[in-house]
Parts: structure tokens; sequence; C-alpha cells
């Protein structure tokens, strides 16, 4: 992944206002496992510097920030099954981008944004279904900053 630029952050703080229908607590729950997916993607790719404060500022948010918020606490049944299938296609992606069959190089690079689903569901569990489709395409390609080819 990219780094991002201070513009890109703001816009992402912007949208997920919008998405999240300014829901204070899942904004946060968002924005702290988002910054551990986004540290262990980084550990693991080892294509940007990773720094002492992002690894402190993200393992605080798993073991503290995380398992404290009230969201997270009231939805984690929702979230959990998620979770777990984000991190099992991850590895997947992580696997299937080193064949040398493109149609598997393909399908990494669709497998590594499961996680979005977790934004999708998050805009369900706030607004409804109707939110929800409201919301998907967009949240969809704000985070399509990249190609296949890439």
């Amino acid at each position: 992944m990219p780094t991002m630029d201070l513009d890109w952050n703001l816009r992402s703080e912007q949208l997920r206002n919008k998405w999240f229908m300014g829901h204070q607590l899942a904004i946060a729950f968002i924005a702290v496992f988002f910054d551990a997916v986004e540290l262990w993607d980084d550990l693991i790719d080892k294509d940007v510097e990773v720094t002492d404060e992002s690894i402190n500022r993200a393992f605080a948010g798993l073991m503290f920030a995380l398992p404290a918020n009230e969201w997270f606490i009231s939805n984690r049944a929702h979230y959990l099954p998620l979770i777990l299938t984000a991190i099992n296609a991850w590895h997947d992606a992580n696997e299937m981008e080193r064949s040398k069959e493109k149609k598997f190089r393909n399908m990494a690079f669709h497998l590594r944004n499961f996680g979005l689903e977790i934004h999708i569901a998050t805009a369900f569990l706030i607004g409804g279904y109707d939110h929800m489709r409201k919301v998907s395409n967009e949240i969809r390609e704000f985070f399509a900053f990249e190609e296949f080819e890439e």
C-alpha cells in the first residue's frame, strides 16, 4: 500500500464521518483497527519504513483502545467472523501474489481488499441496508487507488 499524504488522510476522515453517520465510537474502532492492519501489512511487505511510534500506536490500540471501545464490544459478534475472514483472505493473497499464473495474482489483488467489508458492515450496522447500499460503492472507489499491474 502506498504511503498516503495528508490530503488523503483528511479526506479519509471526512468520508468516514459521512459513511458512519458521525458515530464517533464506530469511527474510532475503524481508525484503530485499520491502523493495525496497515502496520501489519507494512511489516510483512517491508515496502515502507516502520517507526517505533507506529508500532507503539498500533499495539496500544489493539491492546487497550479496541477492547475498551463500546461500539466494538457491542458489535464484536458481527465483526469477529469478518475480521477472521479478512485475515485469512490477506494471508491467501500474500501467497497467491507470488504465483506464476496471472489468474491467481489477479485473485490475490482482489482478496487483499476483503477488509473493506468491515467498513461496509459498519455502515450497515449504523444506518441499515439502504445506507450501506448508498455508501458501499463510494467506499470501494475511495480505496481503489492501485491497478492490478502495480
